[in-house]
């Protein structure tokens, strides 16, 4: 454990908080006003300076998320709504696209919308405006670990189409600076299937201001087209907000420790602390930069991904081609973010990067 209290083990803990709700928890809740009402939510305090909030109506995506007190996500101008507030016409998806701290985008398409044998691919897909089903949350003691787990199945189905089915479980503990996101993508369905999935991971003001620095170990970087080029010099640095700043979008391929984890790291010496997003590789082979310095839409994306953000026709038609899932056969991925505070833990962590 990690708590800011003296290291005890269960016994020793149960004795002083024999309800560990006082410590932490799992707490359901529901949205009761404007877009947002109805929509079904849990809030996951740590009880150690970590929280955040987790949309069960919305893919077991999470929405807001504090350090410390801090806000560290990105919460979009058009805020949450609830599901049936979608609509995938392409001009209408800036109104529901809440930020949050992971928004998942697929799982047939990611990017720029596109229409392929008659069939419509919206922008970056619908499967954050799915509804988890079979939800559980879990909290149990393994060893002097007390280990909280929230579980869920969203589905992408259609006639005569695809049938995915994406298994979601997100878990941390008490005392803990990290949670870690395992998925599952199977493929229910009789023919196999192209996919693509991006972890659209938002930072938001005050974490992010230009105090914030973006630390990218061994990295080789491209600009997505000429107004990325313009910021090549300056991808890893942020400023003031900026009255016309157009988007910047830049693809990272990053090194590898020992097990095939890559990791990037956001670090703000004035909060205090930073944040780093790990990855398995394997299955996620792609990190896209989101940066926006543009005034009222002042943000930072780091987007683990299997694809571009061309879209699936441009997918397709690249030269390592669009990824595809057998029956029956599933895909796992993983990733973590996690909290790391200025001092020791900081500079170990940049030494480690380092030396990748």
């Amino acid at each position: 454990m990690n708590l800011n209290l003296p290291e005890f083990d269960k016994k020793e803990l149960l004795s002083r908080s024999a309800n560990l709700a006082q410590l932490a928890g799992i707490t359901p809740f529901e949205y009761t006003q404007g877009k947002a009402a109805g929509l079904k939510a849990l809030e996951v305090e740590t009880g150690n300076a970590l929280s955040y909030v987790v949309l069960q109506d919305r893919c077991l995506d999470i929405y807001q998320m504090k350090y410390k007190g801090i806000n560290v996500s990105y919460i979009s101008k058009a805020g949450l709504a609830h599901p049936h507030y979608y609509n995938p016409k392409p001009s209408e998806f800036s109104k529901t696209f809440q930020g949050g701290m992971m928004y998942t985008c697929g799982l047939s398409n990611v990017g720029s919308p596109c229409v392929i044998d008659g069939v419509e691919y919206t922008q970056h897909g619908s499967i954050s405006a799915s509804p988890a089903s079979n939800v559980s949350t879990v909290s149990k003691w393994i060893g002097n670990r007390y280990v909280m787990e929230i579980s869920g199945d969203m589905y992408e189905s259609r006639l005569f189409g695809e049938n995915l089915k994406l298994r979601r479980t997100i878990t941390t503990e008490l005392g803990g600076k990290s949670v870690k996101i395992c998925d599952t993508l199977e493929n229910q369905g009789f023919e196999e299937q192209g996919y693509m999935i991006l972890y659209h991971c938002n930072f938001g003001y005050p974490f992010l201001s230009e105090d914030t620095v973006l630390v990218l170990p061994n990295d080789h970087s491209v600009p997505r087209d000429e107004e990325a080029a313009k910021g090549m010099k300056t991808h890893t640095v942020f400023s003031k907000p900026i009255d016309g700043y157009k988007e910047q979008v830049f693809y990272h391929d990053l090194a590898t420790d020992d097990n095939g984890y890559a990791t990037v790291l956001v670090k703000n010496e004035k909060c205090g602390f930073g944040v780093y997003i790990t990855y398995k590789k394997d299955t996620l082979d792609r990190l896209i930069q989101w940066k926006s310095m543009k005034t009222g839409d002042y943000v930072l994306g780091i987007e683990p991904a299997n694809c571009s953000v061309s879209g699936r026709a441009a997918e397709q038609a690249s030269e390592s081609g669009l990824k595809m899932i057998q029956p029956m056969e599933k895909v796992e991925f993983e990733m973590i973010i996690g909290f790391v505070d200025c001092g020791s833990e900081m500079d170990q962590l940049e030494k480690k990067l380092k030396n990748l």
